[in-house]
């Protein structure tokens, strides 16, 4: 499997919460801060988009999409003199019943497909690493052509009242996201340090293709080296310099989140879970899992309560237990 395809089923989205915005005439909204990974795309209309901290807005236009990805307040407007409503507020009380939230009086004259991907805890910590806080893939950017038919189709589906609609617009939400990490590898991939980066670079992408086919392979630096063609030391140098990690601290980092997805999601014992990922010991699987996570692999399962796993994953943690 590849890493981006390995990392995102991993992370599971637990919840894809899609909207379909219509507006007419001049509007200001802003959101509160958030724990997701927000999306956004124009289907038709101008607005801005404004992030807290960032005095400079995105003009986004018809085809563009966005990622927020650092959970900051922020402002989506088309005109500088209309009232700003509360966001959240807003479309919690605006839904139609076709599921459409409609802002004004008249035909439409922006519409925006949005919504957030919900992944774990760890999960998000993981993207989040690899991502700049917003990214903006415009429809003239030539890595943004397979983007267009997922928004048409999504254009199509959201508010359409079909039956099966919820499941069409989250398949197509997902896929959504994929194109647009594509687009921003194929773009800024290497403008950032980072596992993904790691993924724009054809020699790095080589060994890490590798590692993710095969886990529990005993990997070395110079096995890794091997598989993306380059020496021992060359390869270890640049790893470090794009990935931002040794290979060796990646190749750890990647199985201690295989073996807490596995604690959780599989009634797999523990041994058997840490050898699928590479680790012959137990003993020693136990001790960087700790080490990597700040709790031993046994606290994500030694209560009775069937909820505790999916509370941890709330982020509860182990509170969740008393």
């Amino acid at each position: 499997m590849d890493p981006l395809s390995d990392s995102l089923t991993m992370f599971t989205v637990q919840k894809v919460a899609t909207i379909r915005f219509e507006s007419s005439g001049p509007y200001a909204l802003r959101f509160g801060a958030y724990d997701h990974i927000k999306f956004g795309a124009v289907l038709t209309g101008h607005l801005r988009l404004w992030v807290e901290g960032n005095p400079v807005p995105l003009e986004l236009g018809p085809g563009d999409c966005y990622l927020l990805t650092d959970g900051l307040p922020y402002r989506t407007s088309n005109s500088d003199e209309a009232p700003e409503l509360d966001g959240n507020g807003f479309f919690a009380g605006a839904r139609g019943e076709d599921g459409v939230i409609r802002l004004g009086d008249g035909p439409p004259d922006k519409i925006v497909i949005g919504g957030r991907f919900v992944f774990d805890e760890q999960g998000a910590a993981w993207l989040r690493e690899a991502l700049p806080p917003m990214i903006h893939i415009k429809a003239s950017s030539p890595a943004a052509g397979p983007l267009a038919a997922t928004l048409a189709l999504l254009g199509r589906e959201a508010g359409g009242g079909a039956p099966g609609e919820n499941v069409v617009v989250d398949r197509l939400a997902d896929i959504l996201l994929v194109q647009a990490l594509r687009a921003h590898l194929a773009e800024h991939g290497r403008a950032r340090v980072g596992w993904l980066a790691g993924l724009a670079d054809p020699k790095l992408a080589r060994a890490l293709r590798s590692f993710h086919g095969d886990v529990a392979f005993d990997w070395s630096v110079a096995s890794l080296a091997a598989a993306a063609g380059m020496s021992r030391s060359s390869f270890a140098d640049h790893f470090r310099i794009v990935v931002g990690m040794p290979p060796l601290d990646y190749v750890t980092r990647w199985r201690m989140m295989r073996i807490r997805r596995a604690l959780i999601d599989s009634d797999l014992s523990f041994a058997a879970i840490a050898e699928n990922n590479g680790y012959l010991s137990r003993t020693s699987c136990s001790r960087t899992f700790k080490r990597v996570f700040g709790h031993a692999p046994n606290e994500l399962r030694d209560y009775d309560d069937p909820d505790f796993g999916r509370a941890y994953e709330d982020g509860r943690g182990l509170e969740a237990r008393d």
